[in-house]
């Protein structure tokens, strides 16, 4: 399914209206006819007109109205390469067996991926980052304290003996001048005693910044995204690591690129897990929101890798183009 911003227009069904538009969140879709409107069969409260703006907890759905054509929005598993992806929207648990939806101020215990499922789990209460119904732009986000809180996954192959990688983090530092010397937003650890990729929002110098190591053990190589800020920003590491190119992305542009002093695949071992809201070892703790993150292990066209920056900019109102 081609998501371009031209439009993907529907073909008449017997009469009935035909909708058109492009099927990707925040964009508008349009009717030939006023009519009430569907999300997976399921009419949408208050949508009867000949317009409808997709929302962001719309990915995957098929959107109709009675007798129209349908459109089916587009959801980040229609990328081959995205193999991890933590929304705010889903899947948040204030507790577990039985498992219970996180409301407005209750602590995480659990956050699962939409893709894969996989869980981040924090069981100390005093470690749990906090469900903020509207944290983000009146998005929910995860609200970590920048003191203790982390919530993580533990061993994977995701990035075991690869040739590229990708990071992608929504977030917001609230403080980003203070605390901690370094605030890490987001790790995949290596098999040893580093990071296979992470993101901080704040380093010595007060700069955005993304490092990597490829080889357990060996060197790690690190790109500056700039001074940073307490805004909501996409921040994207490209980890190229078989070309030997380095890039960080900041909101949909590139900021900074550098090599690994040498090309080749990582290291044939399993990372030691995935840490939200710090670094390997529990430490550099981040202060703020988290809306989203996302891994992939396969080359994303460049189509591919704006639509996953444009979904996760408009969790803060960002816009992000499509490229």
């Amino acid at each position: 399914m081609n998501y371009s911003l031209s439009n993907m227009l529907g073909r008449s069904n017997g009469g009935g209206p035909v909708i058109s538009g492009t099927a990707f969140p925040g964009e508008t879709l349009t009717s030939t006819r006023t009519g009430q409107w569907y999300a997976d069969s399921n009419a949408i409260s208050g949508q009867t007109g000949s317009t409808y703006v997709v929302l962001l907890s719309d990915i995957g759905k098929v959107i109709t109205q009675t007798g129209s054509n349908a459109l089916t929005i587009w959801h980040p598993d229609d990328i081959a390469g995205v193999v991890r992806f933590w929304s705010s929207l889903s899947n948040v648990l204030t507790s577990i067996t039985p498992d219970v939806p996180a409301a407005n101020g209750d602590s995480v215990r659990r956050w699962s991926g939409i893709i894969s499922g996989t869980q981040t789990d924090q069981s100390d209460g005093t470690k749990q980052p906090i469900y903020r119904s509207t944290g983000q732009s009146g998005n929910p986000s995860l609200e970590f304290d920048g003191s203790n809180d982390n919530i993580g996954a533990g061993s994977s192959d995701l990035l075991k003996n690869a040739e590229l990688g990708y990071l992608f983090v929504g977030c917001r530092d609230i403080t980003p001048t203070a605390g901690l010397t370094n605030h890490v937003a987001v790790t995949i650890e290596n098999g040893t005693t580093s990071a296979r990729i992470n993101i901080a929002t704040r380093n010595s110098s007060n700069q955005f910044i993304v490092a990597s190591q490829r080889i357990d053990g060996g060197a790690t190589t690190s790109v500056v995204g700039g001074a940073n800020n307490s805004n909501y920003n996409v921040h994207t590491a490209e980890c190229f690591w078989a070309s030997n190119i380095f890039n960080y992305r900041i909101n949909g542009s590139q900021v900074g690129t550098t090599n690994f002093g040498g090309g080749g695949n990582t290291s044939n071992s399993n990372s030691n897990g995935v840490n939200i809201g710090s670094s390997r070892g529990l430490f550099n703790f981040f202060p703020g929101h988290i809306t989203v993150v996302c891994v992939a292990n396969a080359s994303l066209t460049a189509t591919e890798r704006s639509q996953l920056e444009r979904y996760i900019g408009l969790f803060g109102n960002l816009n992000i183009p499509l490229v």
